[in-house]
C-alpha cells in the first residue's frame, strides 16, 4: 500500500532528500532562497512552496556558516487583540523566540549585551527571556477566544534586534541568519499582510535574510513594500507545455507509491498522463487523485477526475464564500462566470485552447473574483501584458481537469491535450462583456474585524469531517470524542497520545501536524 504524503508538514527532515524531485525552475528557486537577498516565493495552494523552502532551510541549516530559522505563521488566523499592530508584534515575538531556541540548540553563545537588545525584559538569562517571549506568543494565539489587551512592553525595538543579530553573528563567526516565514499572513486580512511586509522590510540587514511564501492574486503588500525593489520574486510554476513536465511528475509520484502501482502506471501510461495534465502542475492535487484511486483503470480514473475537478475543487472554492461572507458574491460570480461562460466557450471553440484573455480595464470586482480563482488554483495567471486587437490584457490558464471533467469520458477527451495546450490560441473577453453587469455594482469586500471574528467562531464549531484528513485519522479522532475543529486545535500532542489508543509519540506528532495544517488551511481559506 502506498504511503502518500500530501503535505510538507507530514514529512520528516530526514525524508526530504528521498522525496525531492527538482527541475530547473525549482533549483533556481532554491538558489534564490539561499542567496544574500530576501526572496518571496509565490505559488497557489499545493504547488510545493513549503517543500522548496524546507529544502533550502535544511541545506543552510547543515552549514556552520549560517543560522537558518523556519517559522510557520499559519496560526496568524487566530489572532484577535485590541493591538492595532497585533500581527507585527506577534510575528516579532515569535521570530525572536524561535531564534533564541535555535541558538540554544546549536550551542552558540549570546552575550548579555545581545540578550538585553533582544528583549526589554529585566530578566538576565536567555531561558527566562525565551519563556517570556513564548508567553506573549501564546497570549496572541489564544486571543481568538475573546479580544484582549496584551502587554508588549518587553518587546524590543527593531533596530535593537538587528544590532543584536549582528553581534551574535560576529561573536560566533556566522555570516548570516536566514528566516523562512511560511504561510506569511492570513490571505483574507489585508491589514495583517501589510504589517507582515513592514516587518519583512524592517528586518533587512547585511546579517539577516528574510524569505517568505505568498499566494498569487490575494497578497497585499502595502504602500511601503515594492515587489520589484525590496526582494527577489520567484514564481513556482510547472507549465504543462514544458518538455519535461510528464517525466518530472512521474518521478515525483514514483517516489511515494508502491511497486504494484508503478507497474500499473507503466502499463497504462496514457491514463497516468491524463491525471498529470489534469492537475496543471499542482503536486498535491495529483497525489490526492492517485491516493483515492481504487484501481488504475479507465473507468476509475474518469470517476476520480469527475469527483475531484467537477465537485471537490469547486466545493472548496464555494466554501470560501460560506466561511467569509464578505466575499461570497465575488466567489459565486467567479464560479458562474468560469463554469457557465468561459469553459463552455473554450470547449466549443475549435480554434481555442485552455487559455483565455481578459481586458485589463475590466471592473475591479471582476479582477477580485478572478484573483480568488487563482488562489484556489482553478485558474492561473500566465501573463499580464498580452495584446489582443490593440488592447492589453491578462492571459489565464484554466485547470485542464476542470475542462475534461465536464465530458462523459474525460480520459478520451484528454487525448486532445496536444491540440489545446498551445498558448498561441485563446478565447478573448473584452472590457464590456455582458456578464460583468452582474458584478460591477458589488463592493470589493474586505472583512471587518467583527465580520472576521464571526466567521472564525463559526468555522471553529465545524465538525472535523470538513478537514481533508484520512479516514483513519477522522475515525480515531471521533472515537476519542474529538469532534470539532476547535477541540482538535486546543489538543496538545501529549493529550492526543493519551486519548487515542495505539498511537505513539511519532505517529501522534505526524497526525497532529497534518491535522493542524489542514485545520489552519481550512480557517485561512
Amino acid at each position: 500500500m502506498s504511503d502518500i504524503k500530501l503535505r510538507t508538514e507530514s514529512i520528516r527532515d530526514d525524508e526530504f532528500n528521498d522525496l525531492a524531485v527538482t527541475n530547473a525552475n525549482d533549483k533556481k528557486i532554491i538558489s534564490s532562497l539561499k542567496s544574500s537577498e530576501p526572496c518571496l516565493l509565490e505559488g497557489s495552494r499545493g504547488t510545493g512552496k513549503s517543500f522548496l523552502m524546507r529544502m533550502a532551510h535544511l541545506d543552510l541549516d547543515s552549514n556552520k556558516d549560517f543560522i537558518s530559522v523556519y517559522i510557520p505563521f499559519n496560526i496568524s488566523s487566530l489572532i484577535n487583540t485590541a493591538d492595532p499592530l497585533q500581527f507585527y508584534h506577534w510575528m516579532l515575538a515569535k521570530t525572536l523566540k524561535t531564534l533564541l531556541n535555535k541558538l540554544k540548540k546549536k550551542g552558540l553563545s549570546v552575550s548579555d549585551y545581545s540578550k538585553g537588545l533582544l528583549s526589554n525584559d529585566t530578566a538576565e538569562d536567555d531561558e527566562t527571556i525565551e519563556k517570556n517571549l513564548k508567553n506573549i506568543v501564546k497570549l496572541f494565539e489564544n486571543s481568538y477566544k475573546n479580544k484582549s489587551e496584551i502587554n508588549i512592553d518587553t518587546l524590543p525595538d527593531i533596530e535593537d534586534v538587528k544590532e543584536a543579530i549582528q553581534e551574535i553573528c560576529e561573536e560566533n563567526d556566522i555570516k548570516r541568519v536566514y528566516f523562512f516565514f511560511d504561510e506569511a499572513a492570513h490571505v483574507f486580512r489585508p491589514k495583517q499582510q501589510r504589517q507582515f511586509f513592514n516587518l519583512f522590510k524592517d528586518l533587512r540587514s547585511p546579517y539577516i535574510v528574510c524569505n517568505a511564501a505568498i499566494y498569487p492574486g490575494v497578497t497585499y503588500f502595502g504602500d511601503s513594500f515594492e515587489l520589484i525593489h525590496d526582494c527577489l520574486h520567484q514564481v513556482l510554476d510547472r507549465n504543462i507545455s514544458d518538455t519535461d513536465y510528464l517525466s518530472y511528475f512521474k518521478e515525483m509520484v514514483f517516489k511515494q507509491i508502491d511497486d504494484n502501482l508503478k507497474i500499473h502506471i507503466d502499463k497504462q501510461g496514457e491514463l497516468f498522463k491524463t491525471l498529470v495534465f489534469s492537475c496543471a502542475g499542482n503536486p498535491r492535487m495529483l497525489l490526492n487523485t492517485i491516493q483515492n484511486l481504487s484501481s488504475f483503470k479507465t473507468a476509475e480514473v474518469n470517476k476520480i477526475i469527475k469527483e475531484f475537478y467537477l465537485t471537490k475543487i469547486w466545493t472548496e472554492h464555494t466554501a470560501l464564500g460560506d466561511k467569509y461572507k464578505g466575499h461570497q458574491n465575488l466567489i459565486d460570480w467567479g464560479r458562474d462566470f468560469l463554469e457557465k461562460t468561459v469553459i463552455p466557450t473554450v470547449v466549443s471553440n475549435e480554434t481555442s485552447s485552455i487559455y483565455f484573455w481578459i481586458d485589463k480595464d475590466i471592473p475591479e470586482t471582476v479582477k477580485e473574483s478572478l484573483r480568488l480563482l487563482t488562489y484556489t488554483s482553478i485558474i492561473k495567471k500566465e501573463n499580464s501584458n498580452i495584446r489582443a486587437h490593440e488592447r492589453l490584457g491578462i492571459r489565464y490558464e484554466i485547470k485542464y481537469g476542470c475542462i475534461i471533467a465536464l465530458e462523459k469520458n474525460p480520459h478520451a477527451q484528454s487525448l486532445e491535450i496536444e491540440k489545446i495546450r498551445s498558448v498561441r490560441r485563446y478565447t478573448e473577453f473584452g472590457k464590456m462583456h455582458s456578464e460583468y453587469d452582474n458584478i460591477e455594482s458589488l463592493p470589493v469586500a474586505i472583512l471587518s474585524d467583527e465580520q472576521y471574528q464571526k466567521s472564525l467562531e463559526s468555522m471553529l464549531k465545524q465538525p472535523i469531517s470538513v478537514l481533508s484528513l484520512t479516514s483513519w485519522q477522522k475515525r480515531k479522532l471521533n472515537e476519542a470524542s474529538i469532534n470539532t475543529i476547535e477541540e482538535l486545535y486546543v489538543l496538545r500532542e501529549a493529550d492526543l497520545i493519551a486519548k487515542i489508543y495505539g498511537v505513539g509519540t511519532a505517529r501522534a506528532r505526524i497526525m497532529k501536524n497534518a491535522a493542524n495544517a489542514e485545520l489552519l488551511e481550512y480557517i485561512s481559506g
